[in-house]
């Protein structure tokens, strides 16, 4: 065993293929695999299970990838005296760029070596595969490689202008709602509004960056997250609707790294509820 093997299969677990590993060292794929078969026969072990999607480690791999990761830490100068640097990919969908922008601009402006990417997308990443290091999801997967964290839920209300909100008259049947298309349509806080009465949708959207848009410029109501809704108003204050779930969700393997680590504590301590921080 020496530090090339394990550079090697580190970088297969941190890029999720032999294909994008291959990038990333300047080698052809299928003479990293070869040398990673060649590990894999000498210490008679399986170390990656290789299949159409990618690359996935085996627990042994696993093992292996954690020690790599501590002798590359013990090469590095240590945080203190260096200062942190280095990149973070952080994946989320369009509902949290503003929060997860902030954040970036913070911890950035905190540890001027450090660069976040941020990656906007609807789909679940491939986190377990090393596809990115951190990600913002309304969804636990209930995937024991990874690490989930109950963040503050996403508190919804209807919203309107106060020039549609102050018509004469107006009730829950006849506000014009700003829908939106499956399979969004079937989150909770779209259908318990549509049970409550606001069913008169004239718009249908494929987002949540659009549905807040068409609000702002007086087309219609819309069940919204209550933190991007600035300037709008509640045509009927107080109507109930179910909050979404939000979680944080990182790989052990990344929390290892310290400047993943700090931006993992700086983003908790700004989106944890209070009781939990």
């Amino acid at each position: 065993m020496n530090w090339d093997d394990l550079r090697l299969l580190l970088a297969v677990a941190r890029r999720g293929s032999f294909l994008r590993a291959g990038e990333t060292l300047g080698m052809a794929a299928s003479t990293l695999s070869r040398r990673i078969t060649l590990l894999e026969a000498r210490i008679d072990a399986a170390l990656v299970e290789r299949g159409a999607d990618g690359a996935r480690l085996t627990a042994r791999g696993a093992a292996l990838v954690q020690a790599a990761q501590d002798f590359e830490s013990a090469l590095a100068p240590p945080p203190e005296a260096a200062g942190l640097t280095g990149r973070i990919r952080v994946t989320v969908g369009e509902g949290f760029i503003d929060p997860l922008t902030d954040i970036a601009a913070e911890f950035t402006a905190l540890h001027r070596g450090c660069t976040v990417d941020l990656s906007i997308t609807p789909e679940l990443v491939k986190l377990a595969q090393g596809a990115s290091d951190i990600a913002i999801r309304t969804l636990h997967l209930g995937e024991p490689s990874l690490i989930y964290q109950r963040l503050k839920d996403v508190e919804f209300r209807i919203f309107s202008t106060p020039e549609i909100a102050g018509r004469p008259g107006l009730r829950p049947e006849t506000l014009p709602m700003i829908g939106l298309l499956p399979p969004l349509d079937q989150l909770l806080h779209m259908k318990a509004a549509r049970a409550a009465g606001f069913g008169a949708i004239r718009i249908r959207v494929s987002s949540f960056s659009a549905q807040l848009a068409a609000v702002q410029r007086g087309h219609g109501a819309a069940a919204l997250p209550c933190a991007p809704a600035k300037d709008l108003v509640e045509p009927f204050p107080g109507q109930p609707l179910p909050g979404l779930e939000v979680f944080l969700v990182t790989r052990p393997q990344a929390l290892r790294q310290p400047q993943i680590r700090a931006f993992v504590d700086l983003l908790k301590n700004r989106m944890l509820p209070e009781q939990h921080r």
